[in-house]
């Protein structure tokens, strides 16, 4: 492969036309809805265990087998949330992206897939980023209950950290990419082209 003047091997770096507001709006729309579908087996687990309508998102108030199965059980709810809307529903689209007119796709320009998608939420803003998902939380939450050594308050800074940069480098560079776009070779783009 050749070395553009656009980008490194073949993969352009343009500016693309996705405003960071609309972005913004689709994050928090996106992250609301993950947030209440990965709660449902927490909410459904912890009233059956521990025999109360009071319910908590921290898994160390359960029995250890149970606290593990209910964390291991919010992230494929919240990593469905994902692969359910953005493979089988609205291709590329989560509610919040479509309700902004956005769209990932992969940098090649085709449609995101199994794989884009676990490298993107999982991988990428899951574990790496850690601070913009809250079934991030529940992952740490699991190495804890297995650790027993207190890995949230590091966590959060350290993961906020990383966060903030990923933030900032899609907020500043033309390409819009944050480190999880980087990660999979996705981007954000505009449908209101396609929607005309």
């Amino acid at each position: 492969m050749s070395k553009n003047q656009n980008g490194k091997f073949g993969v352009q770096l343009k500016k693309v036309n996705v405003n960071n507001f609309s972005r913004i709006v689709a994050y928090i729309i996106d992250w609301y809805v993950a947030t209440m579908v990965s709660s449902i087996p927490i909410v459904i687990i912890t009233s059956i265990v521990n025999h109360t309508t009071v319910i908590t998102q921290e898994l160390n108030k359960l029995p250890l087998v149970w606290g593990v199965i209910t964390g291991i059980l919010a992230i494929i709810f919240y990593l469905g949330y994902y692969f359910v809307l953005e493979l089988k529903v609205y291709k590329g689209q989560t509610f919040g992206k479509r309700i902004m007119k956005l769209k990932v796709v992969k940098d090649d320009g085709n449609d995101v897939d199994f794989k884009s998608i676990l490298l993107r939420e999982g991988l990428g803003v899951m574990i790496i980023e850690g601070y913009l998902a809250n079934s991030s939380s529940y992952l740490r939450q699991i190495i804890q209950l297995f650790t027993d050594v207190n890995i949230m308050d590091i966590s959060v800074y350290l993961f906020g950290i990383i966060s903030a940069i990923s933030i900032l480098m899609g907020v500043a560079s033309p390409s819009r990419k944050m480190i999880h776009d980087h990660i999979a070779k996705t981007h954000i783009i505009s449908t209101k082209e396609e929607q005309v």
